[in-house]
């Protein structure tokens, strides 16, 4: 993949269309799969996430276990805790993408330590991520009747 750096070499994440119609697609997330969709309005089938709903999901499961690992490293005693997050896009915003993190923290917590809390959400990798940007390169990969060529078959 060119001079591109592998970090996550093993753990990929992937994304299968069987070709069969509908928008409906087979989803791999480290040991997981599940569907993936669109709503019924949308032309699909409504049996999974969509792409959005999975971005903001990770989002969401960053900042718990951000908060998570904190607080344990700190010692402080936080119970439950919930994040929600919804996505809209806004037109005349800039950018037009917008998440909305909302987060319930549970557990005797000192008002400096809610507050320290929930600046630490706003620092997990994937709130990063989506406010840095992200680099990306796409490349196609050989046809499977070339993989076969390529591999000494016959195609």
């Amino acid at each position: 993949m060119g001079d591109l750096l592998m970090v996550d070499e093993v753990r990929r994440s992937t994304a299968d269309d069987s070709g069969l119609g509908g928008l409906q697609l087979l989803v791999g997330a480290g040991p997981a799969r599940f569907v993936a969709d669109e709503p019924v309005a949308l032309g699909g089938l409504d049996l999974g996430p969509t792409p959005h709903e999975l971005v903001s999901a990770a989002l969401a499961a960053c900042a718990a276990q951000t908060l998570r690992l904190y607080a344990r490293r700190k010692g402080w005693p936080l119970g439950a805790v919930h994040v929600e997050v919804a996505h809209a896009k806004d037109a005349a915003a800039m950018p037009p993408d917008q998440f909305l993190v909302i987060v319930r923290l549970d557990g005797p917590l000192s008002m400096e330590q809610q507050e320290r809390l929930m600046e630490i959400a706003d620092n997990c990798p994937v709130h990063r991520l989506l406010v840095g940007g992200a680099g990306i390169t796409t490349e196609q990969a050989p046809l499977a009747d070339e993989t076969a060529t390529l591999a000494g078959g016959v195609p």
